[in-house]
């Protein structure tokens, strides 16, 4: 246990040594992209984990809201005006099996308590909504090493803003969240119809969605 406690304490400081330095370059890219004048905001893209025992389990996704007046595309699906999407992976604990899901965490956690789960969030432009969109529909990738906040960090750290450093553990994910003083509880998800519910088959052009059952197997992710 000790050895562990120590480990852990080693990957947080090279998790926030790597953070620090890595904040100037976030911020002179989001400069430059303040420069862009015809990219207006359409999004706001939202990290969320959820580690409601602060055990070795958790689960980390991305949640993008669509701010525009039309519609927008998230990797292979379509977000209407005034809606959001979840996107996450999931291994065995879905009926479904390994992949990449659409909504499953705003179904999930449609009657969780605000408090429940964290968050960080950042507004996109529409060129940044492009990179993270095919940064989604090429991505999926799952297994016991590359878990989910593997596939969710990759997202998130696609375009400018807080970094986080994929560290396997979901305890040292959720520390990471919370150093940052703009961390937030709760995500207001839009709740998914039940055929709004995918599993995304294939990668890039190749792409397509297939309505699933968001039951667990086992409720642990």
């Amino acid at each position: 246990m000790k050895i562990f406690t120590k480990l852990t304490s080693l990957l947080l400081v090279i998790a926030v040594f790597f953070g620090i330095f890595a904040l100037p370059v976030a911020a002179a890219d989001a400069s430059a992209e303040d420069e862009i004048v015809d990219d207006p905001i359409v999004a706001r893209m939202y990290v969320g984990h959820n580690e409601r025992y602060r055990s070795l389990s958790g689960h980390t996704w991305i949640y993008i809201e669509n701010l525009t007046d039309h519609s927008i595309q998230v990797g292979a699906y379509t977000v209407k005006k005034g809606k959001g999407v979840s996107v996450g992976t999931f291994g065995t604990s879905l009926a479904d099996g390994v992949g990449l899901y659409y909504n499953v965490e705003a179904w999930r956690y449609r009657n969780y308590d605000v408090t429940e789960y964290i968050h960080l969030s950042k507004e996109i432009t529409q060129s940044q909504l492009e990179i993270v969109s095919n940064k989604i529909i090429n991505g999926g990738t799952w297994s016991y090493i590359l878990n989910c906040a593997y596939f969710a960090f990759g997202v998130w750290n696609s375009v400018p803003g807080k970094p986080l450093i994929f560290l396997f553990f979901p305890t040292l994910h959720e520390l990471q969240i919370l150093l940052y003083m703009s961390h937030g509880a709760g995500i207001a998800m839009t709740v998914p119809k039940s055929d709004e519910i995918f599993k995304q088959i294939g990668k890039g052009d190749d792409a397509f969605l297939v309505v699933t059952d968001p039951s667990f197997v086992e409720d642990d992710a």
